[in-house]
Parts: C-alpha cells; sequence; structure tokens
C-alpha cells in the first residue's frame, strides 16, 4: 500500500548518503542542507525519517550544483548497500536474484516512498521497472538515474552472469551519452513510456555469491520491526510486520503487541475485525508465509524454523504445518527440489 503524500517519506541513511556522495562530487553539504531545509539533528539517527519533499528539493539542488554530465549517476556510482540500511544487506545475503526482487518489493518503503519497484517476467526478459509516485517532477531525473546506477552497482558483482539487455529511460536523450554507457553498457531506450532495466529472465534464478540464509533471516527480524513503524499501513499489515519481528523469541502476547501500537487489547481486536481480520488469524497466516519461505529459500532443519517461528516444540509445528498444506515440511521441501 503506498503512503499518503502527508506521510510519504524517506531513510535518514540513504538521505545522508546522498549528502556525502555530493560533498565527494564538491558541493558543499551546508548549502545543500540549507536549500531542502533539513538540519543535522534529523539525520543523526541512521532509522529515522525524512519528508519525501525535502529529499526532493536535495535532488533538484543535486542536479543543479553537481559538475557532472548526469549527476544523477554520478550520485548512484557512489551508493553501496549501506545507505539502504538493513534492505541493502538483506538484498546481498538473498540466496536468489528472484528472491533478492521479493524482498526489495516487500520492504522498498524502508529506503523511500518516493515509488515503487514492479518486477515483469515474460519468460525470456526480466524487467525491473521503477514508477516514481509523481510523474514529471523535476527531481525524479537524478533521483530514479541515481537508484538505477546503484541497482546496477549493486548486481555485478553478486551475479557471475550479470548482463543487461537494455535500460528504458523516460527523459529526453542527452547530449552526451558517454556516461550511461559506462554505467550501463546496453542499448539504450530515451523517452520511454517507464523507467526501467532489462535482463535476461534466467538471471532470476541465480546464485548470489554472498547468500546467507542464517543472516538474512536476522535481518528481516529487524526490516519488520522498521516496517511496522511506517505510518499509513493497515493496522493489519502493521500487526504482520511486528509479528514477524518477534516470532523468533516465542509466540508474542496479544497485550504486548496491542501496547507497542499503542493500543488496548479491545481496540486491537476491534480494528482488526473492521478490517476483517483477527489477531489468530494473522498469527497463522504469518507463520505460514513465514515457513513456505525458510522451506523454500534455505537449508535450514525444520527444527530450527519452529523455533525462528516462536513454537516451543517442533511437533507443534510440524501438526500446524501439516494443517496448512497437507504436508510434512520436509515433504513440502522435496516437493520444490528440481
Amino acid at each position: 500500500m503506498p503512503a499518503s503524500p502527508v506521510h510519504a517519506s524517506v531513510s535518514a541513511s540513504l538521505t545522508q548518503a546522498v549528502l556525502q556522495a555530493a560533498e565527494r562530487l564538491g558541493v558543499a553539504r551546508s548549502e545543500l542542507l540549507a536549500y531542502c531545509g533539513l538540519g543535522e539533528a534529523q539525520l543523526a539517527d541512521p532509522d529515522a525519517r525524512i519528508p519525501l519533499p525535502a529529499q526532493q528539493l536535495l535532488w533538484q539542488a543535486v542536479q543543479a550544483r553537481v559538475a557532472h554530465p548526469e549527476p544523477g549517476l554520478a550520485i548512484g556510482l557512489q551508493l553501496a548497500p549501506g545507505p539502504f540500511s538493513v534492505l541493502g544487506y538483506l538484498l546481498q545475503c538473498s540466496p536468489t536474484l528472484g528472491a533478492a526482487l521479493e524482498t526489495a518489493q516487500r520492504y522498498q518503503r524502508l529506503v523511500g516512498e518516493g515509488g515503487q519497484l514492479q518486477v515483469s517476467d515474460d519468460g525470456e526478459r526480466l524487467q525491473l521497472i521503477y514508477q516514481p509516485s509523481h510523474p514529471g517532477h523535476p527531481a525524479n531525473r537524478p533521483r530514479i538515474l541515481a537508484l538505477m546506477a546503484c541497482w546496477v552497482q549493486w548486481m555485478r558483482p553478486l551475479l557471475s552472469d550479470f548482463r543487461l539487455l537494455a535500460v528504458r529511460l523516460a527523459h529526453a536523450p542527452p547530449a552526451q551519452l558517454e556516461t550511461y554507457q559506462a554505467c550501463f553498457g546496453c542499448p539504450l531506450e530515451f523517452a520511454a513510456a517507464d523507467y526501467a532495466l532489462v535482463l535476461p529472465a534466467a538471471q532470476r534464478e541465480t546464485h548470489l555469491t554472498q547468500a546467507n540464509p542464517a543472516l538474512q533471516s536476522l535481518l528481516r527480524q529487524h526490516a519488520e520491526a522498521l516496517l511496522a513503524r511506517l505510518p499509513s499501513e493497515s493496522l493489519s499489515a502493521r500487526v504482520v510486520a511486528l509479528l514477524s519481528a518477534q516470532l523468533g523469541f516465542g509466540e508474542p502476547e496479544r497485550a504486548g503487541l496491542a501496547a507497542s501500537l499503542q493500543l488496548s487489547e479491545r481496540t486491537l481486536q476491534r480494528r482488526l475485525a473492521a478490517e476483517g481480520s483477527s489477531y489468530q488469524q494473522l498469527l497463522n497466516d504469518t507463520r505460514r508465509q513465514l515457513a513456505e519461505r525458510h522451506l523454500r529459500d534455505g537449508q535450514l532443519p525444520a527444527a530450527e524454523i519452529a523455533l525462528l517461528l516462536g513454537y516451543s516444540e517442533p511437533s507443534v509445528f510440524f501438526r500446524a504445518f501439516r494443517q496448512w498444506t497437507g504436508l510434512t515440511p520436509g515433504e513440502y521441501r522435496a516437493r520444490l527440489k528440481p
């Protein structure tokens, strides 16, 4: 669910990274902060949020002040996974590119709410399409170019067979193409209907060189907790995010979870019912989704998965999983193997 314009925000850590990259390219940090109306105190906490309009102004200042044929590309080539906080490391730990893209879609709001990543696969081409929430905004060109350059910089060392088939860009062709060719190294389409990176569909199944399922599981808990703090999500979505973050420490207590949302237990039940859901239903659904993800993406033993889902005994998890799927965890995993 996209954020409303009133609440749309971006991560302070990404904003900090853009400022640092611009400094390395010769632009005074104080000048950029003054232009977009931000103070250093707003950037001190990496998990803090910055209003989207303020960062849009930052990108406009970058476009006007960075001495480079394409300032957005120059910034993007300076960015590393760190600026994306937990999301960047989650992507690196993913088992395959396809799993990483699913993760990116799930947690993209942690980075920012200026648009949405969409993934399209027709069997031949895998398309990573970015749709800005404010088409035509002057900040889109540098901001989206930085995002695309950063994605390429992230994928290239993690995919042994990385190759771009094409890049689509919604703006008009520039006078110089050398910067684009150096960054993407593939056919370019300007004045396109969208912004997109196009890869061979087979790369979706490519295993990433830094895959680490155990670390990814821990990072997901933190990501879910951060996601639950963001406004404009439905209450059900926020409850699911908190459940995902807390299950590894045992089954959450309904009263404690309600308190973390600043609600009474009774109010939590009433508002979930108004959304056509319930606490127990969300708990069961979250456990099932996490169980299937662990069995699909990693090699953790079923007993360890039971602990990660908050079950006190593996046998309770086995019974629940059979009720959900008609299979034992071992049978389910065996069916997924080629």
